[in-house]
């Protein structure tokens, strides 16, 4: 019955780990192998759960420099970053209070803010001065 049960979690834990774009679950996987092999070997359930943790635990402090080396926690560039000092035409009336506003830079459509969380009136012309989230922080352009 043991072996029916680690091969459920081994299971278990493999489809998690599938199922996600981190490592979550895969050194539990591994853990439970070892908890099969500690039955194959004739172990009682106690010693099944502590080569479970302990195969576990190694797999993780293994895999940890691993997954430094190639993981370094930067975010990806992408080319959204490009209309940061681009002019816009305001389309939809910027209203920080109301989070709400629309922009046209660069032939698309965002959502905007203002920077100083004033309202700017559709048909203004703005500079883009950041992204934050899904939104592009404006100003107003000072006309001549």
């Amino acid at each position: 019955m043991d072996y029916i049960l680690w091969i459920i979690f081994l299971v278990a834990m493999l489809v998690v780990e599938a199922s996600t774009t981190n490592l979550v679950s895969i050194w539990f996987a591994a853990g439970a192998l070892g908890a099969i092999v500690a039955k194959a070997c004739g172990a009682q359930i106690v010693w099944q759960i502590a080569v479970m943790l302990v195969v576990s635990a190694i797999a993780i402090i293994i895999a940890r420099p691993f997954i430094k080396k190639h993981h370094s926690g930067k975010t990806v560039a992408t080319n959204a970053d490009r209309i940061v000092g681009e002019t816009g035409i305001v389309t939809d009336d910027i209203n920080s209070e109301k989070f709400a506003g629309q922009v046209n830079v660069a032939g698309r459509q965002w959502s905007a803010v203002s920077a100083d969380r004033s309202e700017i009136a559709s048909g203004s012309k703005v500079k883009v001065k950041a992204i934050s989230g899904v939104k592009l922080v404006v100003e107003k352009e000072e006309s001549v």
